[in-house]
């Protein structure tokens, strides 16, 4: 009971970032839709042919699983660490706004592509080998932005009358960064294993 009193406390304090963070987010699948729509010949044909290349790599199987699982921890952990770094400063909380926007972006580009050039199995590929790595990484990062920005305007307005010590602020944000770590390492598993053997089932 007590910890669904502080989710429900925490979404009420902080009901206006989390707003502003998913109109963001809302906005730049919106934008990268209409960047799709608007593609030149020549890039969309590059495109298609890095899709058809992915997928029959992914019918040869020829790449190890734990290999494509470090380079997806690597690259979603160094995003959680830059939003991290941004909130220890006190001009961050621009830069995890726009960092938020353009994950949008990247996803609503890579998701209208895939349903304008392959339709129904476009559709299909979304939602085997896009989505549920994504019901764990963008709430996750929606979080963490979140937090990032509380930190940075707290270390903008002064510590003179917060209710905490920096010291023991700074030891809280760094650990919810460590617990964010392993929530990454869960969506990674989830993108190198769980999606192409979804996708594998299609194909």
């Amino acid at each position: 009971m007590d910890f669904k009193f502080r989710i429900k406390q925490h979404l009420k304090e902080n009901r206006w970032q989390y707003a502003i963070l998913i109109l963001l987010l809302l906005l730049g699948i919106i934008i990268g839709h209409y960047q799709v729509v608007y593609l030149e010949t020549g890039v969309r044909s590059n495109l298609r042919d890095m899709i058809d290349n992915y997928l029959r790599l992914q019918q040869a199987n020829s790449n190890s699983g734990f290999t494509i699982l470090k380079s997806i921890f690597f690259n979603q952990a160094k995003t959680v660490l830059l939003i991290w770094f941004l909130g220890l400063t006190v001009i961050g909380w621009p830069l995890i706004l726009a960092n938020v926007l353009v994950r949008g972006l990247s996803l609503g580009f890579t998701i209208s592509f895939l349903i304008r050039e392959k339709a129904g199995a476009g559709i299909i590929m979304t939602l085997l080998s896009i989505v549920p790595q994504n019901l764990v990484y963008m709430p996750l990062i929606i979080f963490w932005s979140v937090m990032a920005m509380n930190f940075s305007i707290y270390l903008l307005r002064g510590r003179d009358d917060a209710r905490m010590s920096l010291g023991r602020s700074l030891i809280i944000y760094t650990s919810l960064l460590l617990i964010c770590i392993l929530i990454v390492l869960a969506g990674s598993l989830v993108e190198a294993y769980l999606s192409p053997w979804l996708l594998s089932l299609i194909l």
